[in-house]
């Protein structure tokens, strides 16, 4: 498995600039309606996932269940996390928000750099034949929408102080819980079991075959570092171009 495909490049790259396009015009709708509005957008594609999960599951539970389809993947945590994010009022919504902005820009980014990682391009191929292709193409585009709207729509407040500790608690929680599954259903999720990227399979390979199990928890610790820092240089490239932005429109 690799990063990039031709599949990859004539799908994403013309996805990710309807949903600018997109982002942009909604900016521009919506910018002196008041928040309510403004997260309706949200809220639909919120309700969209869920159904999607709710018909996957079913869909995986005939004919014998999948443990693969368990919604503990890095992405699975998007079910959670955009329905509190868009429907959420309470007095932990900061923190709802810092999790949600950094796992949002995390995958935006991930689907930049390495999209074969994040879903085949056999999936494209097959997205509008079996369900299953179907539901993890439509699924990562539409969180990535979100994210876009997000921006667009100005719902998100960059507290870095703040959104770095919760961003750090909350993905350690995660990775924590995600070994544990992983390892107990021997199930991969989040790379946690195996690594998708042949490249590095190898070197996890060899370091079990060299020390044992032992091999295979550097690698977790390895993987649990990663995926914080990953979220942290997405969440920062976020921050830098929004402000970017800003100064582009306020001619600076």
């Amino acid at each position: 498995m690799g990063l990039w495909t031709k599949e990859h490049f004539i799908t994403i790259i013309p996805a990710f600039i309807v949903m600018i396009i997109v982002g942009l015009l909604l900016g521009r709708l919506l910018k002196d309606k008041d928040e309510k509005v403004k997260f309706l957008p949200l809220q639909i594609i919120s309700v969209i996932l869920l159904a999607l999960e709710f018909m996957k599951q079913g869909y995986n539970a005939k004919g014998g269940y999948d443990l693969y389809a368990l919604p503990f993947h890095y992405c699975s945590l998007f079910l959670y996390l955009l329905p509190l994010h868009s429907f959420y009022r309470g007095k932990y919504r900061k923190a709802v928000n810092s999790a949600t902005l950094g796992c949002l820009a995390s995958l935006f980014l991930f689907m930049l750099v390495m999209p074969d990682i994040v879903y085949s391009a056999n999936n494209i191929k097959e997205c509008f034949k079996n369900f299953g292709s179907f539901h993890t193409v439509i699924f990562h585009n539409l969180v990535c929408l979100y994210f876009v709207l997000t921006l667009s729509l100005k719902l998100y407040e960059f507290n870095v102080k703040k959104d770095l500790k919760v961003m750090a608690i909350f993905l350690a929680i995660y990775v924590v819980i995600a070994t544990i599954l992983s390892l107990s259903l021997k199930v991969n999720f989040h790379n946690l079991y195996k690594c998708n990227l042949g490249m590095v399979e190898d070197i996890r390979l060899a370091m079990v075959g060299a020390i044992g199990f032992a091999g295979h928890m550097i690698y977790v610790c390895i993987l649990f570092v990663l995926t914080i820092l990953f979220a942290y240089g997405a969440y920062f490239a976020a921050k830098g171009v929004v402000a970017l932005i800003k100064n582009k429109v306020n001619g600076k």
